[in-house]
C-alpha cells in the first residue's frame, strides 16, 4: 500500500512538472519602468502635457475592480483637481516593495508596482497616506493602455464628507451605562476586585496613558494592576468633576462613556491628589469591552 501511495504521489509530482509552461520574462531593469517613473513625476508635479504623453488615445481605468474606458483628455483632466486640493503630493516606492515589468509570449507588456502616496489635503486638513498596488499595460508604441489601481478608498471618502457639518450620533447626560461606571468606580473604591470583574467581558482591552501605547492589558493582567495598588494606597475615594457623559456613535455603533474623576488616597505618610479621565465603551449586552485611563504617571513615581 505505502509503494502504491508512493508511485502516486511520484506520478502527480511528473504530471505538474510536465504542466508548466513559461509565458515570459520579469525584468527588474526595463524602459518601461522609467515610463511609470516619468508618469507619477508628472502626477506630482500637475505636469499634464507630460502625463498625457504617456498614454493611449484612450485608457482603461481599473479602480479596484471597476472598470472606465475614458480618453486621454479625459484622463489628464483630472490632474487638475489633485494639484488644487493637496500640497507636497508624493508618489514613491512602498519599500521593500519593487516594480517589476513583466513581458509576456501572450498577453503583451506589463508593470506592476507598489506604492505609496502622501500629501495634504489642504481644505480639510486630511494627510494622506495611502499605499497603492498599480497594474498599466502597454502597446507596441509604448503608451499606456490601462491602470489598475487597488487601495482602500475610505481616505477620500473622508476628505468628501470633510466638506459638510455631518452628526455622527448622540449624546445623553443620563444614561443605564453612567450608572454602570457608577457603580464600578464604587467597586474600585470599595476595593472590590470580583465586583470591578463583573462590569467586563472575559476579552475586554485595557490602556492607560501610564503605558507605553502599543501595550494593553487583559482583564486576568489588569485585576492585578488593582489590586497592587489597593495594597499600596489606603483611603481611596473618586470625586466627580463635572459629569459624565455618554455618546452614541453612529459610525461605529459604540456607546462610549466619558468621566473625569479626582483621585485620592494615602500611600505611608504621603496623600495622593490627581485628576483623571476615564472612557469605557460598551458591548450591546451592557459589558465593558475597552477602557482607557488618562492621567499622569508622575503621582505613582
Amino acid at each position: 500500500m505505502k509503494k502504491l501511495t508512493l508511485t502516486l504521489v511520484l506520478f502527480s509530482l511528473g504530471l505538474l512538472a510536465g504542466a508548466q509552461e513559461k509565458n515570459g520574462t520579469v525584468f527588474i531593469d526595463h524602459p518601461v519602468l522609467e515610463k511609470v517613473n516619468q508618469l507619477w513625476n508628472a502626477f506630482e508635479q500637475g505636469n499634464q502635457t507630460a502625463f498625457g504623453g504617456l498614454l493611449a488615445d484612450s485608457v482603461w481605468v481599473i479602480t479596484n475592480g471597476n472598470r472606465n474606458l475614458i480618453t486621454r483628455e479625459a484622463a489628464v483632466s483630472g490632474l487638475k483637481w489633485w494639484a488644487e486640493e493637496f500640497e507636497n503630493l508624493k508618489v514613491e516606492a512602498d519599500t521593500p516593495a519593487y516594480a517589476d515589468a513583466l513581458e509576456y509570449d501572450k498577453g503583451g507588456l506589463w508593470v506592476q508596482d507598489w506604492l505609496r502616496m502622501t500629501g495634504l489635503h489642504t481644505k480639510s486638513g486630511i494627510r494622506l497616506n495611502l499605499p497603492i498596488h498599480n497594474l498599466y499595460s502597454f502597446n507596441e508604441d509604448g503608451k499606456i493602455t490601462s491602470l489598475h489601481r487597488y487601495f482602500d478608498p475610505q481616505v477620500f471618502q473622508e476628505i468628501n464628507t470633510s466638506q459638510a457639518t455631518q452628526e455622527n450620533g448622540k449624546v445623553y447626560i443620563n444614561h443605564p451605562y453612567i450608572i454602570q461606571v457608577r457603580k464600578l468606580i464604587n467597586a474600585y473604591c470599595d476595593e472590590d476586585v470580583a465586583g470591578m470583574t463583573a462590569f467586563f467581558t472575559d476579552d475586554a482591552v485595557f490602556y492607560n496613558t501610564t503605558m507605553k501605547f502599543t501595550d494593553q492589558h487583559k482583564l486576568e493582567e489588569q485585576k492585578k494592576e488593582w489590586q497592587s495598588v489597593f495594597d499600596a494606597v489606603d483611603h481611596i475615594e473618586m470625586e466627580q468633576v463635572g459629569y459624565p457623559d455618554c455618546i452614541y456613535y453612529a459610525r461605529n455603533d459604540d456607546y462610549v462613556v466619558y468621566s473625569w474623576w479626582i483621585f485620592k488616597g494615602v500611600r505611608g505618610e504621603e496623600k495622593l491628589e490627581f485628576p483623571l479621565m476615564m472612557s469605557h465603551t460598551f458591548n450591546d449586552d451592557g459589558k465593558i469591552v475597552n477602557s482607557m485611563g488618562y492621567y499622569s504617571s508622575n503621582h505613582y513615581e
